[in-house]
């Protein structure tokens, strides 16, 4: 945790100790146990090629996500990451996640990569491998509590050119996109292959607009997430729980919680 400043930054944010946040994987597993989550997507990322200091030891390897998955079997959903700069070497190794380690997915951090998502030179050949892979791609959405970054990579509405133009592609908006939550709920309101999660925020703060559309348009295409271990789960839950459930319809923490996420990952 030293020797990594933007998860320091992070935790400066949201105004997190170290001993606030768990030490190994073992104290995930507990969290989910104790919050009643079965299984959990865990996501990979890829910086080796971002020149700044600050993100040099930010990188967490496909085939480590892979050493957890097979440590933990049946809890864990891998979506790995690649470095776009790469190119051909960015297609191969989805090829490699997809045949060899069994990955369902691709986490992209436009942000800290300095790039915009609809940046059709280095995203737009992996965008066509994963609709190919049948792969889910998560974009991380709207501000962010790591610093060294701009978050004018992370607006919502430039992904509405890439669903646009990769129909099939499966892609995930995470955190709502907060500030632009609008821009985020109309993208995935008119396009039937986006949609949103609800991780990054703890339930007392969620906007009374989420809420609306969550019972309503977007019903079946919010997910549960925590961000975790900013967020562990057991918080998260036991906020939803109280600020959030009460307010939903009949029917719909389950599809939040469960059955949409089950549906999307065809689990």
């Amino acid at each position: 945790m030293q020797n990594n400043p933007a998860i320091l930054f992070a935790m400066n944010f949201f105004h997190l100790s170290p001993d606030s946040l768990p030490s190994t994987v073992d104290d995930l597993i507990d969290d989910m146990d104790e919050a009643g989550v079965e299984k959990a997507v865990i996501l990979g990322q890829d910086m080796s090629s971002v020149q700044k200091k600050e993100f040099r030891n930010y990188t967490i390897p496909n085939k480590f996500l892979k050493q957890l998955v097979d440590s933990y079997p049946n809890r864990f959903i891998a979506f790995g990451s690649v470095d776009p700069f790469r190119r051909e070497d960015a297609l191969r190794e989805l090829n490699f996640m997809h045949k060899e380690l069994g990955f369902k997915g691709l986490k992209l951090h436009c942000d800290a990569l300095g790039i915009y998502p609809n940046d059709e030179k280095l995203l737009y050949p992996i965008y066509k491998r994963c609709a190919e892979l049948g792969f889910v791609v998560l974009h991380h959405t709207g501000t962010t509590g790591l610093g060294y970054c701009k978050i004018k990579y992370g607006r919502p509405l430039d992904l509405d050119d890439v669903a646009q133009d990769f129909p099939d592609l499966k892609i995930i908006c995470a955190h709502f996109g907060w500030p632009w939550m609008e821009e985020c709920f109309a993208v995935a309101t008119r396009n039937s292959n986006v949609y949103v999660d609800i991780s990054g925020w703890l339930a007392r703060y969620f906007p009374p607009l989420l809420i609306t559309y969550m019972n309503g348009l977007l019903k079946d295409k919010m997910l549960f997430g925590t961000d975790y271990p900013m967020i562990r789960t057991p918080l998260w839950m036991k906020e939803f729980d109280e600020f959030c459930r009460p307010k939903l319809k009949p029917g719909i923490a389950e599809k939040v919680l469960e059955t949409n996420a089950m549906r999307l990952l065809a689990i």
